[in-house]
Parts: C-alpha cells; sequence; structure tokens
C-alpha cells in the first residue's frame, strides 16, 4: 500500500503528469472559452465537437513528448513546445487543406451553380478550420434564410439535396424558425413521435421569377403533422388553404380548398387488376350516375361497356390483352382506359377522382406560384420520353410522384362538360405539365391514366354535382377607351430613338435539315442595350421569304431557356420554316438573356416595370423590323406580328404604333386586365386597325372565352379583316391540323 502511494506522488511530482496536467487545463479552458464566443464568431457545433476531438487526439503525443524530453526540459517548456507544435500544425494543415483541397472544389460547385455541394464544403470547413473558412463570404451567395413552420413542437427536422444519395442532415427540432438552408432544390423531412412522417420537395429561396425584377416570399401555411394511423394506405396529406389556380385554373383568383387525401402514385395495372377481379366492371353502384357520350351520341352503360373493352375484345384496359396486362408490367401506370372508367376505380376505392384544383395543389410546389410544377423539377420525370416507366419517377412537392410526365391524369372538371387531362404524358414537350388538356370522357389512348383522392370536408367540393365557389369573373365594362387629345400626350412614350450602330453577327448554324438559324445583336435606341435576334430562316426557301415576328408566353419571361437552346419546335411552330416562312424570334425586353438589373420590386415597381416592358417592347419592334429591311433575302412588304398567350395578351401596343405589320396572328389570347391603366392595351383596342386571326381554346381556363370575345369585338379592325375560332381544347396546345391550316389561309389573304 505504501509503495503505490509513494509511485502515486512520484508521478504527481513528474514532469509527465505536469505536462498533461497543464495540457488538460489548456484544453478544458479553450473549450469553453470557444464555446462562449461560439455565436458571435460562427463556431458550428460540428467545430466546437472536433475541437474536443483533436484535443483527445492529441493528448498522448503530448504525454510521449513530455516523457522523451524530461530529463533536459522543464515542465512549462515542455508544454509550451507541444502547444506551439499543435497549433502551428494544426494551422498548416488546415490552411493547406482548405486552399489546395476544399476551396477549389468549392469554386466548381459553384461555376456549376451547385449551391448546394457548395454550401456542404463550406460547412465542413467551418467545422474544421473556421478561421480559414470562406463561409462568410459565400453564405449570402450560396444560402438563405428559410421558414419551416410546424404547429408540432419538437419535431425533428431534416434536409437533403433532392433526387441525390445525400445522407438526410439534421437542422434541429421544432419550433425552428429561421433556418439558413443552401439555395437549391431540397427535400424537408419533418419526424414526431406518434404522428406520420412529413415529406417536402421545395426550392430555395421561396420563390424568384428570373427574369422579372420581383421576389415575392411566398409565407407557407404552418405544417400540421397528421396523427400516426390518420392517413389512407397508399396516399399522401395535402394540406388546404388559399391556393391560385394558375393556368389549370380560374387565372390568378384564389381557391381555398380544405385538406384532403390523393394517391401517391398513379393507379398501376397491378391495382386495376384487383378493381376486375372484384367484378368492377359489373358492379352498378360503381356507375351510377354517369351520362355516357361518344362522338356526341348518348350511349347505355351496355353500350359504353361494349366499347370499354382491350386489344382481343374483353372487357378491360385498351391496351391489354386477353383481360390482362403484359408481362413485366405490374407496376406500370394503367392507361388505355376512360374517364368513366378511372371515376368507377376511384368508387372501388371509395375515393373520388381529384378535382383539378386539387389535383393541381398536390402538385403544386409551396414554393412557386409560376407554375402547377416548378420548371427545375421537371427533368426528374418521365417527359418527352419514348415509353412509359415504372410509377415513383418525380417526386413532388408533398411527397407525389409522377404529376409531371408519365401518363397524363384524368381529374374531374369542377367546370362540368369535357373530360380533363393534367400533367402531360410522357412523350409530350414539358410545358405541358401546367396546361389542362381536354379530351372526350370516353377517349382511351393509352397515354391517359389517373390517381384518385378523398375529400376530408365534403363540403369542399359535391364531386358528382355542384363546382366549388369561385370569384366572380372581374366585370370589364369600366374600360373606356383613351381619349385623343390624353392618347396624343401618351404616345409620345412610344417615340422610338434612332440608332446607327452596326449589327453584330454573333453565329449562324447550318445544321438543321429544315433551316439556317442566325443569332444576330442589334441595338434598340434606349439604355445603351443591345437585343440578340434569333432568325430561323427556312432551306426550302429560293427567294426572299415573308417574316413572321415572334412574342411567346410567359414562361420565356419566367424560367427562359438559354437563348441558344430555343427552337421553332418547342412550341410546333415549325410548320412556319417549313411552309416556307421565317421565324423571327427577338429576345424582347425582359424575356430570355434580357434580364434586369433590378432583381427585387414592390408590387407598386413591378407595376412600373410592366410600363417600361410595353415601351421597349415597341422600340424592340421597331429596330427588328429596321434590320429586317436591310437584308435582300426577307420580304419586308409581308410582315406578320405572332402572339401566343403573353404575347398575345400584353404586346398590343407594337400592334397600335408599328405600321409596317401586314397582319398579327393572336393564339389564346384575349385580355387580362392586370396592367396599369395606360398601359393596358383594353384602353387602346378601338385604335387597333390591324387585321388579325385569334385561335382559343374552349376550355381554356387563364383566357376564358368571353375575354377573347371581348378582345375581338373591342378592336377597331374591320369584320371583314378579323377572325376568331375556338377550338375544343385547353389553353394550350391548339389542334395543331387546325391550327396549321388557319394560319397559313390567313397569311395567304395578305400576302402580296
Amino acid at each position: 500500500m505504501e509503495t503505490s502511494i509513494s509511485i502515486l506522488e512520484k508521478f504527481k511530482q513528474s514532469t509527465i503528469f505536469k505536462v498533461v496536467s497543464g495540457y488538460a487545463i489548456v484544453a478544458f479552458v479553450t473549450v469553453q472559452i470557444a464555446s462562449l464566443v461560439s455565436d458571435s464568431f460562427g463556431f458550428s457545433q460540428e467545430f466546437m465537437q472536433n475541437i474536443i476531438i483533436v484535443f483527445l487526439v492529441v493528448l498522448p503525443f503530448i504525454a510521449l513528448i513530455a516523457w522523451a524530453a524530461s530529463s533536459k526540459y522543464g515542465t512549462l517548456k515542455i508544454l509550451g513546445i507541444s502547444l506551439v507544435l499543435l497549433f502551428t500544425g494544426y494551422g498548416t494543415g488546415s490552411y493547406i487543406w482548405v486552399n489546395k483541397f476544399m476551396q477549389p472544389q468549392i469554386n466548381k460547385h459553384l461555376n456549376a451553380d451547385d449551391n448546394i455541394s457548395a454550401w456542404l464544403a463550406s460547412n465542413q470547413i467551418n467545422s474544421f478550420a473556421p478561421f480559414f473558412s470562406s463561409m462568410p463570404k459565400n453564405s449570402d451567395d450560396i444560402s438563405v434564410e428559410s421558414n419551416i413552420d410546424v404547429m408540432q413542437d419538437g419535431a425533428s427536422v431534416y434536409w437533403k439535396a433532392y433526387e441525390t444519395d445525400q445522407e438526410w442532415s439534421f437542422l434541429g427540432k421544432t419550433p425552428l424558425n429561421p433556418v439558413r438552408l443552401p439555395k437549391g432544390i431540397l427535400q424537408i423531412k419533418i419526424e414526431k413521435e406518434g404522428y406520420e412522417t412529413s415529406l417536402l420537395s421545395m426550392s430555395n429561396p421561396t420563390m424568384r421569377l428570373n427574369n422579372f425584377p420581383i421576389y415575392v416570399p411566398w409565407k407557407l401555411d404552418p405544417i400540421n403533422l397528421q396523427p400516426l394511423g390518420s392517413i389512407p394506405p397508399g396516399m399522401v396529406y395535402i394540406q388546404g388553404g388559399d391556393f391560385i389556380p394558375g393556368l389549370t385554373g380560374n387565372g390568378t383568383d384564389p381557391v381555398y380548398l380544405h385538406p384532403f387525401y390523393i394517391d401517391k402514385y398513379e393507379v398501376t395495372n397491378k391495382e386495376y387488376k384487383k378493381f376486375m377481379e372484384s367484378g368492377g366492371y359489373d358492379n352498378p353502384q360503381y356507375w351510377v350516375e354517369m351520362e355516357f357520350i361518344k362522338d356526341g351520341v348518348s350511349l347505355s352503360l351496355k353500350e359504353a361497356k361494349n366499347i370499354m373493352i382491350d386489344t382481343t375484345g374483353v372487357q378491360g384496359p385498351a391496351g391489354w390483352e386477353v383481360g390482362m396486362y403484359l408481362e413485366g408490367q405490374d407496376n406500370l401506370p394503367v392507361t388505355g382506359i376512360s374517364w368513366y372508367e378511372a371515376l368507377a376505380f376511384a368508387r372501388f376505392k371509395g375515393n373520388i377522382l381529384p378535382p383539378m384544383f386539387h389535383w393541381a395543389k398536390a402538385a403544386y410546389p409551396p414554393d412557386e406560384i409560376g407554375s402547377p410544377i416548378a420548371p427545375r423539377l421537371l427533368k426528374y420525370s418521365n417527359f418527352s420520353q419514348e415509353e412509359l416507366l415504372d410509377v415513383g419517377q418525380g417526386q413532388g412537392a408533398y411527397g407525389t410522384f409522377d404529376m409531371a410526365g408519365n401518363a397524363r391524369e384524368w381529374v374531374w372538371n369542377i367546370f362540368g362538360g369535357r373530360g380533363l387531362t393534367l400533367g402531360g404524358a410522357f412523350d409530350e414537350p414539358t410545358y405541358l405539365a401546367s396546361q389542362t388538356a381536354p379530351l372526350p370522357r370516353m377517349d382511351r389512348s393509352l397515354k391517359n391514366g389517373f390517381r384518385t383522392a378523398r375529400l376530408i370536408n365534403p363540403r369542399d367540393l359535391n364531386p358528382y354535382g355542384d363546382p366549388i365557389i369561385t370569384q366572380a369573373p372581374k366585370d370589364l365594362s369600366f374600360y373606356k377607351p383613351m381619349s385623343d387629345e390624353v392618347f396624343n400626350v401618351y404616345s409620345r412614350n412610344f417615340e422610338v430613338r434612332k440608332s446607327n450602330k452596326e449589327i453584330e453577327k454573333i453565329y449562324v448554324d447550318d445544321g438543321h435539315p429544315l433551316w439556317i438559324k442566325e443569332r444576330i445583336r442589334l441595338d434598340v435606341g434606349y439604355n445603351n442595350e443591345k437585343m440578340d435576334v434569333l432568325i430561323f430562316k427556312p432551306k426550302n426557301s429560293f427567294g426572299p421569304s415573308d417574316p413572321v415576328i415572334f412574342h411567346p408566353g410567359a414562361n420565356y419571361f419566367t424560367t427562359p431557356p438559354e437563348i441558344d437552346e430555343v427552337s421553332p419546335g418547342e412550341f410546333g411552330l415549325d410548320f412556319l420554316v417549313k411552309s416556307g416562312k421565317t421565324l423571327i424570334w427577338p429576345a424582347w425586353k425582359g424575356s430570355l438573356n434580357r434580364i434586369p438589373e433590378s432583381r427585387s420590386a414592390s408590387p407598386e415597381d413591378l407595376l412600373i416595370y410592366f410600363r417600361a416592358l410595353n415601351v421597349a417592347w415597341v422600340s424592340d419592334t421597331a429596330k427588328t423590323i429596321d434590320y429586317l429591311e436591310t437584308r435582300d433575302d426577307i420580304n419586308t412588304d409581308n410582315i406578320f406580328y405572332m402572339g401566343m398567350s403573353f404575347g398575345a395578351l400584353f404586346n398590343t401596343h407594337t400592334l397600335l404604333f408599328e405600321n409596317r405589320y401586314k397582319a398579327a396572328l393572336l393564339y389564346v389570347g384575349g385580355v387580362f386586365p392586370s396592367y396599369p391603366p395606360l398601359v393596358d392595351g383594353l384602353n387602346h383596342m378601338p385604335r387597333i386597325k390591324i387585321p388579325f386571326l385569334m385561335l382559343n381554346g374552349e376550355q381554356d381556363y387563364l383566357v376564358p372565352k368571353s375575354s377573347a370575345m371581348f378582345f375581338y369585338g373591342s378592336t377597331g379592325t374591320s369584320a371583314e379583316d378579323k377572325k376568331i375560332i375556338f377550338y375544343d381544347s385547353g389553353h394550350w396546345p391548339l389542334p395543331r391540323n387546325q391550327m396549321i391550316r388557319e394560319t397559313l389561309g390567313f397569311m395567304e389573304k395578305y400576302t402580296d
């Protein structure tokens, strides 16, 4: 015992004990000071943990150094040397690691617009070497504060990059507001014991219209977690609240929807087979209150079922054989069924077909109001492909899959009449993700699929009767033509300034079999701005060709592609080039690569901006035509204007002030009373005298028939020089063959 005490006393007096003890005290004090100043200096929790780990790892080496040098050096010297070596090694190693390895990675991620990876790398640096971290410099560029409000406290919140193998990263427990997250497409997971896990997909920051100088914080309703077992199997919970229908509803008037459930996936072949095996086609309760119509003729239930057959004449979807789907297609969405069959299956499940607004709400990212499906998520969906894929290709905002692409889905048309599909099909262009596509309810195309829904509050909608209550349409009667005196003063805003600067030819590309693509750059005469103009000239033209100047839809102003990716085929306008016309596509102010310097504005500033856009477009038009008049290969005696949607709604000033247009082609246009009065074309329509053709959809809920007729009837164009046609379609696309025939026929009428 005495020997043990003696050994302990000698050890306490040894240099090793003194050094280790001193090291422990220094480490403890260092950790305590770091924790006190962590908030001020931005030290992360991971960094604090790493400090402790480093001190523990280095401890044995400190003891070894003390033992080796105890005979030559005093305790303080050894301790000092050890700490100097420690911090020198840490500093040198950290500097080399950050600048030689990590910072080049961050720069590479930033150059690729991969803010998430850059932010993760910056966080890694911040965890190990905050003194050398670039995080403070990059923070506002690659991340923003986000609001994630959850009604239940104590819920665990996690995040990861969308559609990646990244592990879930823990954010913290609710309440958690605000929280900093990287810019990009993210997935959020919220968990709490006794509640269903909630999954969200979102783009961060909240919303930004790329080419409009506006940042709108779209405030999400607090997330209400649902008790465990309360959500029907195979469905997801969609929170209610105000919903802006956009292209799938009645313009921008909000509609209130109560919470509801919707299928996580499109109904598969395997699921539909269970409906058939249970006698679904023979059970009359699934087919009540259906008015069967085909080609305008009413049918009995028996007659209708005679149409609902597969390739072998057996009852079932159109693409099946002898009442069975092909081997290996269990998890493909069931297609080749009519709207009536989809509704019967929904009743079999105790559900309904999703009303159109409810479907759009489920597809609608809570952070985007520009489109029902965020364009940036489309690349993960089965779009513009050759075949259907198994369900589960692209996750939507609330945990649903395949609401863009794969099979287009039957929904309940709350306005009555035709059947509607939403979401677009696998072989269609991506812009159809946000368009209603009316079809005959007996249509059994192999593109038509569906999912089901269940309303929590039956007052939200009687699915078999009355539509939900929406706001009454705007009364347009208060619009009065502007007086001549006011107009003369107002028109001075549209005077075009002269420009003598040389035209810059960017490139000529003749790689396409149908056209030669040119990109030129010219001065527009205001703000020292330049405008690129794309020219698609037909290869089959043997003389000067007639030009068609095109003004596209809103997506080319909100989420535009790269200018060199623009193609006439995107909107089916290749028929113009095939017919020998030259398509002229200017990068109008606010579209494509002409991004305004200001990226944030109040609603009042936005109205001023819209007014400035109209003035700019008149100048853009004039300078484009000025250039065309310098070319021998373009016939400027026959210049046509073509506007689509946005371009047919808001660019009427170019028809008013530019007298070199021969005629105008207006696709899905009309009036949209949202501009400031002096800019709104409604006040100038009696002065528009140019011949024009309007092609619109009977089932267009963005630009309803009344809107189109108001424009048609209010212009000063003579009756023999204007024409309007309504097709049995939605906002876009229009029936292609009819559109081509009417367009070319109208142009021929006004071609010299």
